[in-house]
């Protein structure tokens, strides 16, 4: 059974003492990407041609610097790896399977927004994972991080939503502070979901998956 509380628990023990880090880190990975992604919408202006590939260029970057910062996230999680700043560039070393994962997911995300909205909420949380499953393990194919996300949610897909929902009220405080209380709450967010990943990992897989992250111990 998957608790909030303990999830958030272990999050806060892992963060504790390295919250310099995580602060650090996260608020790096954003900061390049909106550095970025505003440089190249400068300079494309208002060319169409400019504007699609700066489009598609802020989605390759938003790609692989997602893959990292989950990197980033699980070996704060993890009970045997120490994080660094370097794991938020790690994204790019699996920079085509992390574009595939984006646009695939994306693409059914997006159609089943179109057909009836739920079907696509539904569809976000049942690929969730897979950010996270490629950056655990980067020899997993495209749509092996896909299909393998979709069966580790089955049964953990509401225990998602709520576990998520669960930092709004921090969001909104973190909004209200002129976005400074962020820089906690988004290392406490992603930590947390990087741990439901492990919990959700180890119940789908027990002790018999090969992995290279020791699964902590709620």
């Amino acid at each position: 059974m998957i608790t909030r509380a303990e999830l958030k628990s272990h999050a806060k023990d892992k963060l504790r003492g390295r919250w310099g880090l995580a602060i650090g880190g996260f608020f790096l990975a954003n900061l390049i990407i909106q550095i970025i992604a505003q440089t190249i919408n400068f300079i494309a202006g208002n060319s169409l041609p400019l504007r699609l590939i700066a489009f598609l260029a802020t989605i390759i970057l938003s790609s692989a610097i997602g893959v990292g910062m989950c990197k980033f996230s699980l070996n704060y999680a993890v009970n045997d790896e120490t994080p660094a700043l370097g794991d938020i560039f790690s994204g790019f070393k699996v920079l085509l399977k992390a574009l595939g994962v984006y646009v695939l997911m994306m693409i059914c995300v997006i159609i089943g927004l179109i057909l009836l909205i739920v079907p696509g909420i539904i569809l976000s949380f049942m690929f969730s994972q897979a950010f996270y499953i490629l950056a655990d393990d980067n020899s997993k194919s495209v749509i092996d991080c896909l299909k393998e996300s979709a069966a580790m949610m089955k049964g953990y897909k509401f225990d998602y939503f709520v576990l998520s929902l669960s930092f709004l009220g921090w969001i909104i405080l973190g909004v209200i502070s002129l976005f400074i209380g962020l820089l906690w709450v988004m290392p406490y967010m992603q930590v947390t979901l990087a741990s439901f990943y492990l919990k959700v990992k180890n119940d789908y897989f027990g002790v018999t998956e090969n992995t290279t992250n020791t699964i902590p111990e709620f």
